[in-house]
């Protein structure tokens, strides 16, 4: 998978066009694309430009959508929360990186402390 990022970025500065929490429900391998769709449970919609996430009428008031990554990343469901951000290519959602939620909190409150955070974004 493509965590954590490289740098960390403690903060969502750069603008991506999507940046959501949630955790990744299933993933499908597309290997004639050479990519995977990554299907995901969003608790919090920091921003989308796209409705690449939709809420889901029944239910607590998630949301839910899909991202692709490249299939080399080698992402697979499993347990957590992650921070994912990304933009939109030709039309579709891209992954540009998804840290643990616990590992973004991490860094978000050190770079706070240090004065580093260009931004404010809601870590809870």
């Amino acid at each position: 998978m493509r965590r954590p990022c490289s740098p960390p970025t403690p903060c969502l500065h750069l603008l991506p066009c999507t940046a959501v929490r949630g955790t990744i429900q299933e993933v499908t391998p597309e290997p004639e694309r050479q990519d995977s769709a990554i299907h995901l449970r969003v608790s919090r919609l920091y921003r989308q430009k796209s409705r690449v996430f939709e809420l889901v009428p029944e239910g607590d008031g998630h949301w839910q959508g899909h991202v692709r990554t490249l299939l080399e990343c080698g992402v697979r469901p499993g347990h957590g929360d992650f921070l994912f951000t990304g933009h939109m290519h030709f039309g579709e959602a891209r992954l540009g990186c998804a840290p643990r939620f616990k590992d973004f909190q991490r860094m978000y409150r050190d770079a706070q402390e240090r004065g580093l955070n260009p931004c404010e974004v809601g870590t809870d």
